[in-house]
């Protein structure tokens, strides 16, 4: 939780507010109509521009942002309204070399100066909304991310295919049609097109990815039968999106098969039923892994307040204490404000706050902390107490 808050602190923090614009922009005759007119045109533009290029700066993934933003289907008047939060005072000065009445010459492009400024908060802000799809992220999502790849012995027209994308996208729409079907209990599926790097706090814990990797590898041919052999390996790793906790990682026996390759599309088709086949022959047990993960504890905190005049290092050997004695439900305590005569620690366990209570009161609440003391725990008010040994005989 804490890193993902720093990561994303980390790059709004690290950038001034705002940023002076001013450069050069172009745009295409043919993209003037009623809604755009020159002016708006090259102010969109020049809204494109500075964007790509002060992303660029933060190394942040431009051609995602814009990919993601393509997605939205929006209009250039919607897409200038919607990129328009992030300037201040923006103003275009249409170069005017040329006549006004004029028709430009054929191939001349329009051109300007945009003059602006950039809020670069913000800039990282409609990043992280663009990018990770800010109001899904707090549904429980399947999220599918596949790397379908080729040995470096083989090419696409080995395989009988034309367009490597369109290839991979039947793939990946057929198996998000299979989670959709076959794996219950998420809201959302979500194809990737690369691994989430920046999550935020407020993702659904109970996301989960599959990482796939597969390679195909032409063996072999038989051109007297118009036949050749493939192998395909493959393997493919289940975890929580958020922590990263692997929950199931499983790597295929290799795949052999002998293919027609006169019928390039059928040839294509067959290769890719292979991929597809592979993790249909996985749903019932990532279903079943699942379900028992949705079941599995989650953990909750209590705050615990030490009511005797206490040291640091007494707080450390009660820490310490807790930590050992209820090691079977991966209790953590540790402080979270310290005074002399009133310390607060925070007990963190699997389950609920009452069963970290119900443990704590076991043994009548009384742990002997070492030779000369004891700790007691008062359930009633959530307290520690550090007594001498003596007084508790």
């Amino acid at each position: 939780m804490f890193k993902s808050i720093f990561i994303i602190l980390f790059l709004f923090l690290n950038v001034s507010l705002a940023k002076e614009i001013s450069i050069p922009v172009l745009a295409s005759p043919a993209d003037v109509n009623a809604d755009m007119n020159e002016e708006q045109l090259l102010v969109l533009n020049g809204y494109r521009q500075s964007i790509s290029g002060e992303l660029t700066d933060l190394k942040l993934d431009s051609e995602l942002f814009w990919s993601k933003l393509e997605e939205k289907k929006m209009s250039s008047i919607e897409e200038a309204a919607f990129l328009k939060v992030l300037f201040d005072k923006d103003l275009i000065a249409i170069n005017s070399a040329l006549d006004p009445k004029a028709p430009l010459p054929e191939g001349a492009k329009l051109s300007g100066h945009f003059t602006s400024s950039i809020d670069l908060e913000k800039l990282n802000a409609l990043f992280l909304e663009v990018t990770l799809d800010l109001a899904a992220t707090k549904l429980k999502t399947f999220y599918l991310l596949a790397n379908i790849d080729l040995d470096t012995n083989m090419t696409w027209e080995d395989a009988g295919v034309q367009k490597p994308e369109s290839f991979r996208s039947v793939i990946l729409d057929s198996w998000k049609k299979l989670i959709e079907k076959d794996v219950l209990g998420f809201e959302k599926t979500t194809v990737l097109e690369k691994e989430i790097s920046i999550k935020p706090d407020y993702m659904n814990s109970k996301s989960v990815s599959l990482k796939w990797t597969s390679t195909f590898k032409k063996v072999s041919s038989n051109l007297a039968n118009h036949t050749a052999n493939y192998e395909l390996s493959a393997h493919y790793v289940l975890q929580n999106t958020k922590s990263g906790a692997i929950l199931h990682a499983f790597d295929f026996p290799l795949q052999k098969r002998e293919f027609e390759i006169q019928n390039k599309k059928m040839l294509s088709s067959s290769l890719a039923s292979l991929v597809y086949n592979l993790l249909l022959s996985q749903s019932s047990k990532i279903n079943s892994i699942l379900e028992a993960d949705s079941k599995s504890l989650e953990a909750s905190e209590i705050e615990i307040k030490i009511i005797t005049k206490t040291g640091l290092s007494e707080i450390s050997q009660i820490n310490s204490y807790l930590q050992d004695k209820f090691k079977d439900i991966k209790l953590t305590s540790q402080m979270k404000s310290y005074s002399s005569d009133s310390s607060v620690l925070v007990i963190r366990a699997l389950g609920s706050s009452l069963k970290i209570l119900d443990s704590l009161s076991v043994e009548g609440g009384k742990f002997q902390l070492n030779e000369q003391k004891v700790l007691l725990f008062n359930r009633a008010d959530k307290t520690f107490a550090i007594l001498p040994k003596a007084s508790n005989n």
